[in-house]
């Protein structure tokens, strides 16, 4: 599709997309490049100039302008919420305007509060009495009130301090794994958009696209300098948060427990010793440098030592390499702990073994993203007319 204005603007150029089923779309691009206008297309607020839009294969021009947008979610950067109505209301809205009785769709609104993270208890405040926080978790809450299979969210996160803008993200993550809808998100944030996108739509300053794929391969793979550049320096270190630990070789490592001496550490010959909580509980305590070690009494209780932190620890299979890479930068002895879903050690990764794993990682996803290109190329050019597949 493509939309131009009567004084010659082109805010969107022969744009062609396909949002997956169940998946999350980022549009992301700097101000100006024709993301919200993209976004209002969809339920029609504003009309594209040339193309078409299809939901679920029927063009959206057959539909009624106010069916079709009862039936989208929409969440905007300052909620939208109604001043004059409370909570509930608020959240109530749309299924009112289907048809619900109002206690139906009161009832509703107090189970979406939960659903987004909010105590049922503010159904009867007004938008004024809450934080920026909570009046966008309304506003997605009103968004899903009438269970839309499609949700369309400008900007959500943008007018909130960084630390709440996180916990909606996270938060967005929790219910798009419950949910599953079908979600197209405008940003200008690529942070945000490699973290809660299955798919990110980069877009040109000119309306067209740069780049579409997963974030991964936004990453892993600009198609040019201006996508690289948008994504940032240090996309190599991002893109390891899409490449899980399961494959990470662990080295038993120097572990001894908090009843150990220091005459035993001190055998062991290692710069560093990690202490654990006990004989049986493998918890992490501390480490222990061997020259802190120097000139103790050999009897001292390693657990009266131990007072070096170890930084943070990452979870074995379930973290990322990123997570692990951040373990061992922030471990004073440079080696990142493992633990397992108990909080017990599993073992510990130097640089080299993490060195390593991001090598096979980047290695195997690499082959991937190449395959899945030929694949695109193979789909594009069986549908050029007069091709054959």
């Amino acid at each position: 599709m493509t939309k131009r204005y009567p004084d010659g603007t082109v805010a969107v150029d022969h744009l062609d997309l396909d949002v997956p089923d169940g998946k999350t779309m980022v549009l992301v691009g700097p101000s100006g490049c024709g993301k919200t206008t993209t976004l209002r297309m969809i339920n029609r607020l504003v009309d594209p100039s040339a193309g078409r839009i299809l939901l679920n294969g029927d063009d959206i021009r057959a539909q009624d302008p106010s069916r079709l947008r009862r039936g989208i979610g929409y969440v905007i950067q300052q909620s939208g919420l109604f001043p004059h109505r409370t909570v509930e209301d608020n959240i109530a809205t749309v299924p009112v305007l289907n048809g619900w009785s109002r206690a139906k769709a009161r009832a509703r609104a107090r189970e979406l509060l939960k659903t987004v993270g909010l105590d049922p208890a503010l159904a009867k405040r007004y938008p004024h009495q809450l934080s920026g926080g909570q009046q966008q978790r309304v506003g997605v809450a009103r968004a899903l009130a009438a269970d839309p299979p499609v949700l369309l969210m400008d900007e959500p996160f943008s007018a909130v301090d960084p630390v709440v803008r996180g916990q909606l993200q996270e938060q967005l993550i929790s219910l798009q794994n419950e949910l599953r809808k079908t979600i197209v998100l405008v940003t200008h944030d690529i942070e945000e958009a490699i973290k809660v996108g299955d798919i990110v739509a980069l877009y040109h300053p000119h309306g067209t696209l740069a780049q579409l794929g997963p974030p991964e391969r936004l990453l892993g793979a600009p198609a040019d300098d201006y996508v690289a550049g948008f994504v940032g320096f240090d996309r190599g270190i991002r893109r390891l948060s899409f490449f899980r630990t399961e494959g990470l070789s662990l080295s038993a490592g120097p572990v001894l427990p908090g009843s150990a001496t220091v005459a035993s550490a001190v055998k062991t010959g290692e710069p560093w010793i990690l202490v654990v909580g006990g004989q049986t509980e493998l918890t992490p305590r501390g480490w222990v440098s061997a020259e802190r070690l120097a000139g103790l009494d050999g009897d001292t209780r390693l657990a009266d030592v131990a007072t070096d932190s170890f930084g943070h620890t990452f979870t074995v299979g379930d973290d990322s390499l990123r997570a692990a890479l951040d373990a061992a930068v922030l471990s004073p002895a440079g080696v990142a702990i493992g633990v397992d879903e108990h909080g017990r050690v599993a073992g510990v990764a130097t640089f080299d073994q993490l060195r390593a794993a991001v090598q096979a990682a980047q290695a195997a996803q690499d082959a991937l993203d190449a395959q899945d290109l030929l694949d695109e190329q193979v789909a594009r050019q069986g549908q050029r007319p007069g091709a054959t597949r």
